[in-house]
């Protein structure tokens, strides 16, 4: 994507679209998308991802993550069976390698994982410009490792991205991305070399 003043899509206001019918004429489309993140103890989180903008080992907000992985989700899979709902996680590469239960779990309710970075530590547009296409690169090819299939999304960890982002997306097989938050229906994304990325709504409000 190229440095512009708006994002790789025309403006639409929606009181100028046709209805969008759902399948069965449904009146409300749920996607739940729990994010599913393993965050080193030896990295300083974020302030803005929850971190108290302190060195290494922040205990007290690496502990608050640990005990999502060790308890909250199998509890949120519990009540996600209750209401026969299929989730789609917004997963963290690493934690591939660090809680493979987690991902047995998931794949036994024919759960979907997108592609969220490989650490919520590192923001794409805090990395050298150099080493985001490997990270993108490497997030992918190790959830298809662990799922037996390649991620069909993604989301940025903190929803940040650089001007290249998009194009490394689609370079990976990507189809859509949930880091734009402007509007409450799928929106199609023009890329570079014809490519397309769709822009799925994702609910920035009650995250986290």
């Amino acid at each position: 994507m190229r440095p512009s003043d708006y994002g790789p899509f025309p403006y639409s206001p929606i009181v100028d679209r046709p209805r969008l019918r759902w399948p069965n004429d449904a009146r409300v489309a749920l996607w739940i998308c729990p994010n599913v993140e393993f965050f080193s103890l030896s990295d300083a989180i974020p302030v803005a991802g929850g971190g108290n903008g302190v060195p290494a080992p922040d205990v007290p907000a690496w502990s608050v993550r640990d005990y999502g992985n060790r308890i909250g989700i199998f509890r949120l899979m519990d009540v996600l069976d209750s209401h026969k709902i299929r989730a789609t996680v917004a997963l963290n590469a690493n934690l591939c390698t660090q809680h493979p239960k987690i991902i047995t779990e998931g794949l036994a309710r024919g759960w979907e994982f997108m592609g969220h970075g490989e650490t919520n530590s590192r923001r794409l547009n805090t990395v050298p410009p150099e080493e985001e296409q490997g990270i993108i690169h490497r997030a992918f090819a190790k959830i298809e490792a662990a799922t037996g299939v390649r991620p069909k999304g993604w989301l940025s960890s903190a929803l940040q991205e650089t001007w290249q982002t998009l194009d490394y997306l689609a370079a990976e097989g990507c189809e859509y991305v949930c880091d734009w938050t402007n509007d409450d229906q799928p929106v199609v994304m023009e890329l570079e070399q014809g490519r397309h990325l769709v822009s799925l709504p994702y609910s920035y409000e009650v995250n986290d």
